[in-house]
C-alpha cells in the first residue's frame, strides 16, 4: 500500500505548470492513477490514461512530442520488446521532458530500468527512493541527444 507521504513526495517531482500534460501507463497501481488524476485536475493540465493490458506493442503508437511527462508503472516484466516501447514513449515526449519508471521491489532491478533508459538515449537517470514496496527511476529527454526529436 501506497502512503500519503509517499504521493506527496511523488507529486513533487511534478511541475505545478498549467496545461502540464501526463501519461500514466499503468499495470495495476490504482494509487499513482488517482494521484496523476488529482494533481493533473488541479492545475489544469491532462492525464491520458492507459491500462497496459490493453496496449498491442505492434500497434501501440503515441504522437510525436505530446507528453510533458510519462509514468510507467508496474509492468516493465511484461514488455516482450522493451527498447521498442521505451522508443515509442521516448518519441511521445517533449524535449526536456521525463519518463518515469515505477516497478513493484524485487521484479525490476533499479540496473535493469537504469540500463533501459540509458540504453534508448534518455539522460540525466537516477533513481529516487520514495517508495517502500516500488522502486521509481527518473530521466530526462534531451533535445538533440541520441534519437534528437
Amino acid at each position: 500500500m501506497i502512503t500519503n507521504k509517499e504521493i506527496e513526495t511523488f507529486l513533487s517531482l511534478f511541475q505545478k505548470a498549467p496545461n502540464t500534460t501526463v501519461l500514466n501507463i499503468d499495470h495495476q497501481c490504482p494509487e499513482i492513477k488517482e494521484a496523476l488524476f488529482d494533481f493533473t485536475e488541479k492545475i489544469n493540465g491532462k492525464l491520458t490514461y492507459k491500462e497496459f493490458n490493453s496496449i498491442d506493442l505492434d500497434k501501440f503508437k503515441l504522437v510525436a512530442r505530446d507528453f510533458e511527462y510519462v509514468v510507467v508503472t508496474d509492468c516493465l516484466n511484461e514488455i516482450e520488446d522493451i527498447d521498442k516501447f521505451i522508443k515509442v514513449i521516448y518519441h511521445s515526449l517533449e524535449n526536456s521532458a521525463n519518463a518515469i519508471l515505477i516497478s513493484h521491489k524485487n521484479k525490476n532491478s533499479l540496473q535493469f530500468m537504469v540500463e533501459v533508459l540509458d540504453r534508448n538515449d534518455f539522460r540525466a537517470t537516477n533513481s529516487i527512493d520514495i517508495f517502500n514496496d516500488y522502486d521509481l527511476v527518473v530521466a530526462k529527454k534531451m533535445h538533440m541527444w541520441g534519437n534528437g526529436l
